[in-house]
């Protein structure tokens, strides 16, 4: 039990130190306004979405073989291993598979299309003493 809570405690330190890695661009001292440091931060985490979206089809492809092996035992034995058992892994794994396609879905909506990055260049900040105003 200890090795694994280990374990979990090395993955989630080695994510937030690619995630940190990834970031430092976007809190540089070039961003001088909303539209750089949008632009900074749409930079910096590009490679994160191809990971994601690799990690995505892993975990999909996994959990649907999964799916299809507790249908088989659900056949051969179905007082043994309930059929909710495969749905619920067949759905996960539909699910991570299309997880890909609908990130490039939201991303083409933010960007008008473009699958490269997201348009911020009219991004501007606005004057802040009128939000605050009575």
């Amino acid at each position: 039990m200890k090795r694994s809570k280990l374990s979990h405690k090395l993955a989630a330190a080695a994510t937030a130190g690619v995630l940190m890695a990834d970031s430092a661009d976007a809190l540089s001292a070039t961003a001088q306004d909303l539209s750089n440091a949008s632009k900074n931060v749409v930079t910096a985490v590009s490679g994160t979405v191809a990971l994601i979206s690799t990690l995505a089809y892993i975990a999909g492809a996994g959990l649907a073989l999964a799916g299809i092996f507790k249908l088989k035992q659900h056949v051969d034995n179905p007082a043994q291993a309930p059929m909710k058992d495969a749905l619920i892994r067949l759905a996960c794994g539909g699910m991570f598979l299309a997880l890909p396609f609908m990130m490039r879905i939201m991303q083409g909506s933010i960007s008008n299309g473009d699958q490269g990055k997201a348009n911020v260049a009219n991004l501007k900040l606005g004057n802040s003493s009128t939000l605050f105003t009575p």
